[in-house]
């Protein structure tokens, strides 16, 4: 074999190496994309007692405990219901970009104005804020709380701030609003979710999501369709299925402006650090003269 055939053999067998080695490269970035979460519950000891002892079975001769609408005492009858069949595997993952780098306002901070020389703000309540979000984000809203609520023992409870479920005692999801964006703050450790498709944000040095400190904003259509698929993760982990005769209900909250809002003292309007209540009416233009016609004759008989 000559010079010129070794070297071209080489070169080939060079280019095949190369190739392959790109293939392999392409391989492991998408097996590493399609990875499922290591799911990690953050649960307090006393939360985990009690989530213990609810799926503990009782004894034939204890009376059966009073179930109401608040009570945190799950129904034997929701505890009995079984696994569904599994479903076909999922589609490979779409990517993600990551566009968790633009910042949403806090959820926290209230809406800051100058009147006069007082200082004004509008501090808004979860509900002021969905009614007055876009109308993709209600629909994202409404899927996302139907699909927590069709599990079993999961009840909801609506705060100033945010809506929180549970399960028994155990605190799993909340829905809050920073800024315009909807989130979903789950109760799994933010580490779970590193090298996944799932862009999260760790909130836990907030106190008020140390017991949810994973956040996930839900700005398209398909972080709605991961977020289910979190949920359906953490209720995994916690042996929690879903309800066969549960009905989807819409959520969608309808659009109120902020005069309606505050009527219904859905925002709050706050002046110099005190909440101060003030009565908002419709006055006809007319009376408005009248008034001012009669300031005018007072302000001029002190005159003469």
């Amino acid at each position: 074999m000559d010079n010129k055939s070794l070297l071209l053999t080489l070169i080939i067998v060079l280019v095949v190496f190369i190739v392959l080695l790109a293939v392999l490269g392409v391989v492991f970035v998408v097996a590493l994309r399609k990875r499922r979460p290591v799911i990690k519950v953050v649960m307090a000891p006393n939360a985990m007692r009690d989530a213990q002892a609810e799926d503990e079975p009782e004894e034939e001769t204890a009376p059966a405990p009073a179930v109401t609408e608040t009570s945190p005492i799950v129904a034997s009858t929701e505890s009995a219901v079984q696994p569904p069949a599994a479903p076909p595997p999922p589609p490979p993952p779409e990517p993600e970009e990551d566009d968790d780098d633009e910042e949403d306002d806090d959820d926290d901070a209230p809406l800051i104005v100058t009147e006069g020389q007082e200082r004004v703000s509008y501090n808004r309540s979860l509900t002021a804020k969905l009614a007055q979000m876009n109308n993709k984000s209600k629909e994202w809203y409404s899927q996302i709380k139907n699909e927590l609520l069709s599990y079993g023992k999961v009840k909801s409870r609506m705060s100033w701030k945010r809506e929180t479920f549970r399960v028994g005692r155990l605190t799993v999801a909340k829905l809050i609003v920073r800024g315009k964006t909807l989130c979903l703050l789950v109760a799994v450790e933010p580490a779970s979710y590193d090298g996944t498709k799932f862009s999260v944000r760790d909130m836990s040095s907030l106190s008020s999501m140390a017991d949810t400190p994973t956040m996930y904003r839900i700005r398209k259509e398909r972080r709605c369709r991961y977020a289910k698929e979190m949920i359906a993760d953490i209720m995994k982990e916690l042996k929690v299925y879903k309800n066969p005769a549960y009905e989807a209900q819409d959520y969608y909250v309808p659009y109120e402006g902020d005069v309606s809002l505050m009527n219904r003292g859905l925002v709050k309007r706050v002046v110099s650090g005190s909440v101060k209540a003030f009565k908002i009416e419709e006055v006809d233009k007319s009376a408005l003269d009248e008034a001012a016609a009669t300031d005018n004759k007072s302000d001029n008989g002190k005159k003469d």
